[in-house]
């Protein structure tokens, strides 16, 4: 019962944090032009697709601690040193972009994101060792600092805004993209004198020949895995800023819309992200018959919760340009389809984990990847210029059940399990239910 209760508590959390960012995100659409917005949403995403690559190498602390139990402290200096070399190369790649600056306006948006990177990745490392040690509930609380910070500048920002700017101004977008930086730079520093006084750790660096060896195999492919699923996740809003328009203003108003679409249908992917946390370092840790029966039952939580939330944001979607404002109505159509392909997307991060931590199949979700995403650009380049938006939430959706396909006859191939263990309630999981239903209304009676 205690592991249901702090099941709770993470979705909560998840939520929270989930809810922050919607409302960062709202704030800085009510000062931010759809033009700016398509800019500041493209901007972010190309930093999401660079930070997931190189944050990948920070998954080996559940890998290397809990699968194949080394030494915590070694672990975590060859992961330092590794993350202190790539800070390396990106340092000098933002040299790079600075002296760009003055040829295209594009490096000053490079040299930002090349910036923000580092912090970034120090977050991700800080927070992938308190989830390698099972710390759920302080890693809740940690992944909530980056968006509450965000909020608080963006919300800062939009009073600067609305009262002493009179509603417009030429820096509101540098301003935002600042507060963006910032938010990442005090969340890392934060977040890393967290992670070593509970991982009873300290910052030193070691080289060692069999875990480097052991981390660039598992790192690079995760790092790809990773880069892959979010390429997946996101390469349909470069398509729609590329395909649907004639202009750069065009482009970058489509991508302002089709971003809020996409970023409003996230909140449905908190609820899978947090009822995975409890089970990701017991999926390595088990052995295999209790780890695919975990796999199994955690999966039908997350499939069921997501189908159910995805009908209520459905008949919930009338309120996108009452939130967002009447110039975001066309987000509509896009965001409920979006809806159906996060729904089957949400499930498959749990079978991921299970292929890599558990069976050590860490190439077989580069090849789900590989093959959702030619499938999204495919159908994005048939559809987009015809239809525009619309185009690309098909695509996108279309790539997630593609996705969510291969991974259940993956699944069932080695497990040798038939696929309605995922998806039927044994009589177990109805006894819980029965028990939450009938406690709700004992907390309602009193």
């Amino acid at each position: 019962m205690a592991l249901f209760w702090r099941t709770l508590r993470t979705i909560f959390y998840k939520l929270a944090v989930s809810i922050i960012a919607l409302l960062s995100g709202i704030i800085v659409t009510r000062y931010l032009t759809v033009g700016e917005r398509g800019i500041y949403t493209e901007t972010t995403t190309a930093f999401l697709l660079g930070s997931s690559y190189l944050a990948g190498y920070s998954n080996f602390f559940n890998y290397g601690i809990n699968r194949l139990k080394y030494d915590k402290q070694t672990v975590y200096s060859v992961l330092f040193r590794q993350y202190l070399l790539i800070c390396g190369g990106l340092a000098v790649l933002l040299v790079l972009a600075l002296l760009g600056i003055h040829f295209n306006s594009i490096f000053l948006y490079a040299a930002i994101i090349l910036f923000t990177l580092p912090f970034a990745l120090f977050l991700a490392f800080s927070t992938k060792l308190v989830n390698a040690l099972n710390q759920i509930d302080l890693l809740n609380r940690l992944n909530m600092m980056q968006n509450s910070l965000m909020f608080t500048f963006a919300l800062v920002l939009f009073i600067t805004v609305k009262v002493w700017w009179h509603g417009t101004h030429p820096l509101t977008l540098s301003l935002t993209l600042l507060g963006w930086t910032l938010s990442f730079v005090i969340a890392a520093i934060l977040a890393m004198r967290v992670s070593l006084k509970v991982g009873e750790v300290n910052l030193r660096t070691v080289k060692n020949t069999e875990i480097s060896r052991k981390l660039n195999d598992y790192g690079h492919k995760i790092s790809l895995q990773n880069f892959l699923t979010l390429l997946n996740y996101r390469g349909d809003l470069f398509f729609v800023g590329l395909l649907a328009g004639s202009t750069a203003l065009e482009r970058n108003t489509s991508a302002g819309l089709y971003g809020i679409a996409v970023s409003a249908s996230e909140v449905l992917w908190q609820v899978s992200q947090s009822i995975s946390l409890m089970v990701y370092s017991r999926v390595a840790a088990e052995e295999r018959e209790h780890s695919t029966a975990l796999t199994e039952k955690t999966f039908r939580y997350i499939f069921w919760s997501l189908i159910v939330l995805a009908l209520v944001m459905t008949a919930l979607s009338f309120m996108v340009p009452i939130v967002y404002g009447a110039k975001y109505e066309r987000s509509i159509p896009p965001f409920n389809i979006l809806l159906i392909g996060t729904a089957a997307y949400g499930t498959t991060g749990l079978l991921t984990q299970y292929f890599t931590d558990q069976l050590g199949k860490v190439k077989y979700p580069v090849y789900m990847q590989i093959a959702s995403i030619a499938t999204n650009a495919l159908i994005c380049v048939l559809l987009i210029p015809h239809i525009g938006l619309i185009g690309g939430a098909i695509a996108s959706s279309s790539a997630y059940v593609v996705a969510l396909v291969m991974s259940l006859a993956y699944f069932r191939y080695h497990s040798k399990r038939k696929l309605r263990h995922l998806f039927i309630f044994t009589r177990d999981d109805l006894h819980k239910l029965s028990g939450l239903v009938a406690r709700a209304r004992r907390v309602h009676q009193s």
